[in-house]
């Protein structure tokens, strides 16, 4: 029997829930059992975390306003959470952490302040203070969520050499080269942003195992652009998006209040995935030969609100984690 172990990031406040911070779990990886479900750090509102490279440390946002955190924690043999700092996130209301793969960068996106970071994190896994940011500006046709701008995620290529950042409030996807030897590591790109549908709300990427398609998750109509990548990455020239298709995440013809929130590859590359938030549903699309898609169906997500959901290892499982429920 082979156990897998993980962490979850929870909302402590503001969600009607008993969540206390970060929790531990297992997994048996052949029947798919969840058990043993702890708190493994206390933390308010750990909203998103992430895994370094070298599986020692688990890093997380902690998604306050008036002054968001990052925090650092190592991995004890008994998978236990041991804080080793925290550090500002250089913003409001940060949301989305992802860790370059030299494990020697992290990339935050602070949605309440509209602002991108990124924060060193030196050999022992401690995070430094941070040493780029993106301001960024404009808004949207909906005026309750695109007032301003709202950076949400920041999602590497393949090879880590570019990177996108999605701004929810302006309807903009910012691109980057990147740059680890660089003081200032983020480098934006000569056409500095691609543009999704005005009031569609970018809020989720991912890049294709071949880094030849990039896929963007609309939050507010809950639709995914297809994007054809080319060029090279840092001193390879400029790279470049080319949009192919926009297509929505839920089945056709369904008129109810909903919103999309996570974008998931299946392990062989096959297979994209969505979370729905109103329809409650786990979207599945084909991944064509040319980098389209084509929906598939949309399976109960088995909760209320599917914020995110992960493969286990082994692909055979989608762990879905519910917010309102």
């Amino acid at each position: 029997m082979a156990i897998v172990s993980g962490y979850i990031g929870t909302y402590t406040e503001g969600s009607g829930g008993k969540a206390k911070g970060i929790y531990a779990f297992s997994m048996n990886s052949e029947t798919g059992v969840i058990e043993d479900i702890h708190l493994a750090a206390e933390r308010v509102n750990p909203s998103y975390l992430a895994l370094s490279p070298s599986k020692k440390n688990v890093y997380a946002v902690n998604e306050v306003d008036g002054g968001g955190t990052v925090s650092a924690f190592s991995i004890d043999k008994d998978g236990c959470l041991t804080l080793l700092n925290d550090k500002s996130s250089g913003g409001t209301g940060p949301c989305h952490i992802v860790i370059h793969k030299d494990g020697g960068h992290a990339v935050v996106a602070n949605y309440t302040g509209g602002i991108l970071t990124v924060l060193p994190i030196d050999k022992k896994g401690l995070l430094g203070d941070p040493i780029q940011k993106f301001q960024y500006e404009g808004s949207g046709p909906n005026k309750d969520r695109q007032e301003k701008a709202h950076a949400h995620s920041f999602t590497f290529s393949p090879d880590f050499n570019n990177g996108f950042a999605c701004d929810l409030g302006s309807d903009k996807v910012m691109c980057y080269s990147f740059d680890k030897k660089n003081d200032k590591p983020l480098i934006p790109w000569k056409a500095p942003f691609m543009a999704a549908k005005p009031g569609h709300g970018p809020r989720h990427g991912i890049f294709h195992p071949s880094g030849a398609f990039a896929y963007i998750l609309n939050e507010l109509e809950s639709t995914v652009d297809v994007f054809k990548f080319s060029g090279g990455g840092t001193g390879g020239g400029e790279p470049g998006f080319g949009v192919l298709q926009n297509i929505s995440a839920l089945p056709k013809g369904m008129k109810i209040d909903s919103t999309a929130a996570a974008v998931r590859i299946s392990v062989d590359g096959k297979f994209l995935y969505t979370s729905n938030r109103g329809h409650n549903s786990i979207a599945v699309f084909n991944i064509l030969k040319t980098g389209l898609l084509e929906f598939i169906d949309a399976i109960p997500s088995g909760g209320n609100s599917p914020r995110d959901f992960i493969f286990d290892p082994s692909g055979n499982f989608l762990l879905a984690l519910h917010q309102r429920s």
